[in-house]
């Protein structure tokens, strides 16, 4: 099943386009002051963060702690990251020739995810493969889930550089793994394998049933939520309901996120306790933004989305959903689990999720001529569900503690000898949990290249 292709990134946004120019209205037979000239000339840098500052304080979620006389005489990138919030982890701007505020990823560059972990046996840090993409520079050089590596670019893994590691991989046109083997007591270094930088476009998504004494499981994994595939899950729901399944294991390990209509009308289609009217989502903006909120059958159906009808054909009318996580599952793919918590049992097996309970909107100059060319991505609302719970900026909490990299080895996503899916099957078969060939009990990562994702939410809410 090929659900996310030629997607563009991590995410695709649903832009919101605000103009930062005034709009003059005139009537027949009224007299008109004289317009006040644009600003002519060559674009500064003072101008760019002039235009910078004159939206962040219209819209961004932290508007009132901006600094009151920043220092615009700078980059648009350094000023950007001058004046964020502290706190804030999410916002980003980028400029023309794909210069951005914020940090490419592995996962962007190469085409793999990867952490860092302490194997107790030989004390040793050691990389472990998580995710490889389709048609990725990392796939064409060999790589696999589940793989290890011990050196990048001839520097060997400590417990401390994992972050510098990731920054020489990205300040690089190509990087080099060396590989190892791993038998659950010796580490052994192998050849070494160069992954040159490519852009990678099409994402992953694997669909499967598991069956057992009559029971069907339907299982899904895909790497984000994107609003221009809402038809394909509901062909994907439509197979999962003609199989007559019993229970759904959502894969969202190493969803960074995407659009909320995808994930409204995703949520649409698990539980008949949802009607088109259900509360969905509330937005709390700064104070011009106020509080707003949005129902299933509004969110999911948004910017020509599918009806909500259309949805319910599909609805699977499970009691609960199984949905697995990483520090890696962030944005929409959290909201999946915050929102649908009034209306479904959901039950998260894995890790900590990594935390962004934000939504933003998509900000650049609609003049004509265009003046600025720079595109904002602010934080403009915090996000709750329908009983008006959120605040999990420190991630959610699973209701069953499952660490990847302690329950070795790794398999295929969609493969029942994966540790992770095994033990969620035998949580729904009421099973005892099978071990896995090397469990070294919840031994914590030291580093995990697809949490530094700086996943986006993007929200088509009208502003006023």
């Amino acid at each position: 099943m090929n659900l996310l292709t030629n997607y563009p990134g991590n995410i695709r946004a649903q832009n919101l386009f605000i103009a930062a120019a005034c709009c003059l209205c005139s009537f027949s037979g009224c007299k008109k002051d004289p317009a006040t000239p644009g600003p002519e000339g060559p674009v500064n840098n003072i101008e760019i963060n002039t235009w910078i500052t004159d939206s962040l304080k219209r819209y961004y979620y932290w508007s009132d702690e901006l600094p009151l006389n920043p220092n615009k005489d700078q980059v648009p990138t350094s000023f950007f990251n001058s004046v964020k919030f502290s706190a804030d982890r999410f916002s980003f701007l980028t400029l023309p020739g794909g210069e951005s505020s914020q940090q490419a990823s592995s996962r962007s560059k190469y085409g793999f995810d990867y952490v860092i972990f302490k194997e107790p046996v030989t004390n040793q840090p050691l990389g472990l493969v998580t995710l490889v993409l389709n048609t990725s520079a990392a796939q064409g050089a060999g790589l696999r889930r589940g793989q290890y590596f011990t050196k990048v670019n001839g520097i060997a893994l400590t417990e401390a550089n994992g972050a510098d590691l990731q920054k020489e991989m990205l300040n690089g046109t190509s990087l080099r793994l060396t590989q190892a083997q791993f038998d659950g007591k010796v580490i052994k270094e192998g050849s070494t394998t160069t992954i040159n930088a490519s852009r990678t476009l099409e994402q992953m998504a694997v669909q499967k049933t598991f069956s057992l004494n009559g029971n069907t499981t339907g299982y899904l994994f895909f790497t984000a939520f994107n609003a221009l595939e809402r038809s394909s899950y509901m062909t994907v729901f439509a197979k999962f309901k003609a199989d007559n399944i019993s229970d759904l294991i959502l894969d969202l390990r190493y969803n960074a996120g995407g659009d909320v209509s995808a994930a409204a009308a995703m949520c649409s289609m698990t539980t008949r306790s949802v009607i088109e009217a259900s509360p969905f989502i509330e937005y709390r903006g700064n104070t011009q933004g106020g509080i707003r909120k949005e129902s299933f059958g509004t969110a999911a159906e948004a910017d020509n989305g599918p009806s909500f009808s259309s949805l319910q054909q599909h609805n699977l009318n499970l009691p609960r959903i199984y949905v697995l996580t990483t520090s890696a599952t962030a944005s929409a793919a959290e909201l999946i689990i915050n929102n649908l918590k009034p209306y479904i049992t959901v039950v998260q097996i894995g890790q900590t999720t990594r935390g962004k309970d934000e939504a933003s909107i998509t900000i650049s100059d609609k003049r004509s001529p265009k003046r600025i060319d720079v595109t904002l991505y602010p934080i403009v609302y915090k996000l709750y569900n329908s009983l008006a719970s959120g605040g999990y900026s420190a991630g959610i909490i699973p209701d069953e503690l499952f660490i990847e990299s302690a329950n070795l080895p790794l398999q295929p996503f969609g493969s029942e000898g994966d540790p992770m899916i095994s033990y969620a099957l035998s949580r729904i078969r009421n099973q005892p949990a099978i071990s896995s060939n090397r469990s070294f009990g919840q031994q914590p990562e030291l580093f995990n290249s697809a949490a530094q994702l700086n996943s986006v939410l993007l929200t088509t809410k009208k502003l006023n």
